[in-house]
Order: C-alpha cells, then structure tokens, then sequence
C-alpha cells in the first residue's frame, strides 16, 4: 500500500496537473473557500492555516495559509490579501500562491444581501528532479529515463482569476466560486497542460439559536461544499454546535452514491472529519481529524488541520439599522433581535 502510495506522491509532483489544496476546515480558511467572504467580518481579521496531510507517509503533503480581510463601511466593500504554501510528494512540488480578494456588498432586501467578488492570484510552482526515480530509469546507473528528457524545466510561474457569488439570510447562505479563470500553464513537461475550471458550491443554514445575557449562546447550524474539477469532485456534509466559548463540528466527506471506478462495488468515501474550536476573547483556535474511511484506511494517518483567527478593530454598529447582517456562516447563526428589532448590535463572526 505505501509503494502505491509513494508512485503516486512522484506522479503528481512529475505532472503538476492534480487537484488543488484542500482544507477540512474551509470556514476557518474563507478566502480560500470564496473571494466574496473577504471583508465577512465588522473589522480586522487575521487567519493562519496549517494542514498535514497523511502523516504516516514521509513527506505527503502538508499547506500552509495566511490571510488578512477588513471590511469598509465607507465603500461597502471588503479586500483581503492570503499567501499560501502547498508541498506535496518526495520530489519536493511545491506551490505557492499569493492572492489579492475583493468584494462589494449588495443589499437586495431587509434579509437578503448578495456579494459578488473577483480575485487576482500569482503562483509559482517548482520541483526538484533529482529527487525522482522514474519507472523506465536504470537502477543505481545514473542514466536518463525518456521520461525525464521529457522535462524541460523545474519551476514554473503563473497568473490566474477566479470569480464568486454569495447570497445569504439572517438563516440561510449559498455561495459559487469558479476558479481558474485564466487557465493558467503550469506543467513541467514542454507542451501545454492547462488548469481545469474548478467550481465550489457551498451553502447552510442556520437550525437554531439561543442568545442571552446570563447564558452562553448556543447555536446549531448545517453545511454542505461541493467541488468539481474536471473529473474529480468531492462532497462535504456536516453540522456544528457552538456553545461559547466552545465549537463542535462533524463532518462527512464522500460520494457513496457515485462510484466512477468501473467493475468496482466499493463506496465512493473519503472521510470523517471531527472538529473541536474554542474562542479566547478575539482570538479563536481549531483542531480537526479526519479519520480516513475510503480505500486508503488507516495506512495514510489522516490529516491534521489548525486554524487561528484572531479578529481586531470590529465595529459592531455596522450591523444596526439592517445595513449589513451577519453573515450566517457557522455559530454567528440569526442575527434576528428575539425583542422584535431588525438586528442586532453585538458582533458576530464567519469563520
């Protein structure tokens, strides 16, 4: 199982052309998720990611993320900036892109707003050869394989767009991102390999909630996320249950219903993911596993995923009058005033 799992780690770092990163905790990395969640918050946000991915293999794939977003009230817009690093195979693929997000905030109704948003990404990708071993290369002789000539560089360079829409509710939210735009050229062999159009549904609402003075706020709220590129997609199904200061997320990731292996009588699953935040005044921090349930098992180790968001400079009267409701994302659930008001004062958060 490790050989396989190894040929493939080299493949994808030889070829370039895989799926892009992925997050369990894509509401802890929003502007990964969709350009339109930049400037969500009343302020300032700060979020840095990390994710170690099948642990249990010697140097699968571990991301790295960082972010900032601020909303401004004066343009009704939100910008955010986020870096990310994704290394990937013994061959040492490494990604790294660095992204620039910006959203304008429409209000449709007194319960409705929509924000459409665009982002701008630059991204360069490099691999080192000389740590790969390629199927028709002679043994321990230090000879070419035709496979290697084939390679004409070991870094690449790109621009690349992406494009979002997300409408929501006091209860609900739906959002489309569509990324790859540009179809950008990053393979490392000398011909054309174009990124394929990458499309990301996501969306929830918001059960319940329970908000008072002399009690914690509790909220219970469930998501999905869709993805497809090519012919790869991936389905994500889960819940939270927020009880401040503390978070708890499970979440399912599969496509049991589908199975695109021919002959094969497996179900099509990924994952269990189990997530555990909690929140110290402004900053909040998250854990999650996923426990591997598809045909890998345990042999791979799962994933780590931890979050950090530390959010500064909020001004909760942004929220007053309807102006701009909460964006209902995980625990922030209904800003509704339970006393009849339209909506709240105190601050609430995506992530």
């Amino acid at each position: 199982m490790r050989k396989a799992i190894y040929i493939l780690l080299i493949l994808s770092s030889l070829i370039a052309r895989g799926q892009d990163p992925h997050f369990s905790q894509f509401y802890a990395n929003p502007l990964y998720l969709s350009p339109s969640l930049a400037g969500a918050t009343d302020g300032g946000r700060l979020i840095v990611n990390y994710r170690n991915q099948w642990p249990e293999v010697s140097k699968a794939f571990s991301t790295y993320a960082i972010s900032f977003d601020n909303f401004f009230a004066s343009f009704n817009s939100g910008i955010g900036f986020s870096l990310m690093q994704d290394r990937a195979g013994s061959a040492g693929l490494t990604t790294t892109q660095a992204a620039f997000q910006y959203s304008y905030n429409l209000m449709i109704t007194d319960y409705w707003q929509l924000v459409p948003a665009i982002q701008f990404a630059y991204g360069n990708k490099k691999v080192d050869f000389s740590k790969a071993i390629f199927p028709d290369q002679p043994p321990s002789t230090g000879g070419s394989s035709g496979a290697y000539n084939r390679l004409s560089n070991e870094q690449v360079h790109y621009i690349d767009l992406a494009s979002s829409v997300f409408l929501y509710s006091p209860k609900y939210w739906v959002g489309l991102t569509v990324d790859h735009l540009a179809k950008p050229n990053y393979t490392f062999l000398n011909e054309e390999s174009k990124a394929e159009l990458k499309f990301t549904l996501f969306g929830g609402m918001n059960i319940w909630r329970e908000r008072s003075r002399h009690k914690s706020n509790r909220a219970f709220s469930a998501s999905f996320r869709y993805q497809k590129q090519a012919e790869f997609d991936q389905l994500d199904l889960g819940v939270y249950w927020h009880n401040a200061p503390l978070e708890i997320g499970m979440w399912y990731r599969g496509l049991p219903l589908i199975n695109k292996v021919e002959g094969s009588k497996a179900a099509n699953q990924d994952a269990i993911i189990a997530l555990l935040a909690y929140d110290l005044g402004p900053l909040r921090v998250g854990y999650s596993y996923d426990i591997a349930i598809g045909s890998l098992g345990w042999s791979t180790g799962g994933a780590h995923e931890l979050s950090l968001i530390f959010e500064f400079n909020q001004r909760s009267r942004l929220r007053s009058g309807g102006r701009r409701p909460a964006v209902p994302c995980s625990e922030s659930a209904n800003p509704l005033n339970s006393i009849g008001g339209k909506y709240t004062r105190k601050k609430r958060r995506l992530y």
